[in-house]
């Protein structure tokens, strides 16, 4: 789900002329660009919030660069040598549309200042090699050529991404966003802010709560999508990990997207403080547990949809990932919730 150009969806220009550890290191080289083209170099540059810590933003001033200050983003569906945010035409809907809307969920970066709507993520490229600004560490900076896109800049090895204007950073729309499938717009992941540390995802303080099933049972959920008046999605345990210990990295990280938080996690509905803590992984995310057991995301969890048009029930997801298997054994399961 999404939100647009001038801080108005960009779907919904569409829909009124017709009736808004996530992510892994790219295996991917850097690729060269062109030194003549250096004087057109995009900048990255980073701002401190107090929710996120330090993420990175578009650099320059406006009189250079009209995107200027908008905040960058990475997916969770990107690595493994595959983006998971393509250019694969798909469907989706933004919450209380009453029709879908064809999308792709990325672009050149140039549908962005040209309210092109049926990109949902244009993607963040130079003409020149990228430029690091405050508090940017420019070995992190590369990029990769993507046909149709151009020179994609990456950070970490994360490919980067636009979607609205800046408004503020105590509530940035696109963080934490559930785009896994139809009716929501199929990308199978999540989307976060990027730490300027090192590229990982900076997700905010994560809020563990009590999420129901459409039959009704009381499963342990995690916040998300806070346009969407805060999703109670569903979240997994890993039958492989031990207390306090993750055995889901790489690919299995893309498919089951840890749950991570920047501080020390919040609880709500009934969740006790003492069951919730973290474990801190090598590149310094802190992934949520529930009484020791690492937590988990599902890219591809189903929201509930009272009517098709209507918003998503905030109350909780489907659960299905429930008894899958994962990429190298074991299977995820819910957790009930008394």
């Amino acid at each position: 789900m999404r939100a647009g150009h001038a801080a108005k969806s960009r779907r919904a220009l569409v829909l009124a002329a017709t009736a808004g550890l996530g992510a892994m290191l790219l295996e991917l080289p850097a690729t060269a660009v062109p030194k003549a083209a250096v004087q057109a170099a995009t900048v990255v540059t980073a701002v401190s919030t107090k929710a996120y810590g330090s993420v990175l933003i578009v650099g320059g001033s406006l009189k250079s660069n009209e995107l200027a200050g908008y905040p960058i983003f990475e997916f969770s569906g990107d690595g493994g040598g595959k983006f998971g945010c393509g250019t694969k035409r798909a469907s989706g809907f933004d919450a209380g549309a009453d029709a879908d809307v064809p999308l792709t969920c990325t672009g050149p970066e140039s549908d962005m200042p040209n309210n092109v709507a049926t990109d949902d993520w244009p993607a963040l490229t130079t003409t020149g090699a990228p430029v690091a600004g405050r508090d940017v560490n420019p070995k992190l900076l590369g990029t990769v050529y993507r046909p149709g896109i151009g020179h994609q800049v990456t950070y970490g090895g994360h490919p980067l991404y636009l979607f609205v204007p800046p408004r503020a950073f105590v509530l940035v729309e696109g963080e934490d966003d559930m785009e896994t499938v139809e009716p929501l717009p199929p990308w199978h992941g999540f989307w976060f802010l990027v730490s300027s540390n090192a590229g990982q995802p900076a997700p905010g303080v994560a809020t563990i709560e009590v999420g129901t099933l459409p039959n009704g049972r009381k499963v342990v959920a995690a916040e998300m999508d806070p346009r969407a008046g805060g999703v109670a999605v569903t979240v997994y345990s890993y039958s492989r990990d031990s207390s306090g210990s993750s055995a889901c990295s790489g690919a299995c990280a893309i498919t089951w997207v840890p749950v991570l938080t920047t501080g020390r996690p919040q609880v709500a509905g009934g969740i006790a403080s003492k069951d919730v803590a973290v474990i801190r992984w090598p590149d310094g995310t802190d992934q949520v547990t529930y009484e020791g057991k690492p937590l988990y995301l599902y890219s591809a969890e189903k929201g509930v949809f009272p009517f098709r048009g209507g918003p998503p029930q905030v109350s909780g997801t489907a659960g299905n990932g429930n008894g899958l298997a994962g990429p190298a054994g074991g299977k995820f399961s819910l957790i009930y919730a008394g």
